[in-house]
């Protein structure tokens, strides 16, 4: 996947992400739906949080020489095993309560973290991510530019989880 192509893709799924998070009444923003699971504001807070870790990560590994992945490792699951909510999966990464407030509040600090990645990818244009590597909780061993289009997966796999919870409130 080229550079444009990464950094197009991540536009994409976040106007699509954010698109549908503002289809949830602010009344119910921090609402859970009625069978359980997270409120838009937790899953806003978990995608925020989530790219904050990953970006923070590869901006310090990448200071770094790259290490040595043996072969065999390097064969993760498929990266679009992410999109898909046939399979929940608890997050290895606890919500942060102090990130949970109103879409006015939430929807521009994610904003702003999507830029940050965006500066990151731009920063390392002549750094070749596919040396790095870093271990995903359910996938394996992961280049960077796989953990990146990992995330405009997450987006996509949430913005369906928003949906759910959209679609819990208009019944």
């Amino acid at each position: 996947m080229t550079y444009r192509a990464l950094t197009d893709t991540l536009l994409a799924s976040r106007e699509r992400f954010v698109a549908t998070a503002q289809e949830i009444p602010g009344e119910s923003w921090r609402t859970p739906p009625a069978g359980g699971g997270w409120s838009a504001a937790e899953i806003v807070a978990h995608v925020t949080m989530v790219e904050t870790l990953m970006t923070g990560a590869a901006a310090k590994i990448t200071q770094r020489p790259p290490i040595h992945v043996p072969l065999l490792r390097r064969f993760p699951l498929t990266v679009g095993l992410v999109a898909w909510r046939g399979r929940r999966v608890a997050s290895p990464v606890p919500i942060d309560t102090l990130l949970l407030d109103d879409p006015d509040v939430m929807l521009p600090r994610l904003a702003e973290q999507r830029q940050r990645t965006l500066t990151f990818l731009e920063s390392g244009r002549d750094t070749n991510l596919s040396n790095y590597r870093l271990r995903h909780p359910f996938l394996g061993s992961l280049n960077f530019y796989d953990w990146f289009r990992t995330l405009a997966m997450h987006d996509l796999r949430h913005a369906k989880q928003l949906r759910e919870v959209r679609n819990g409130f208009s019944r």
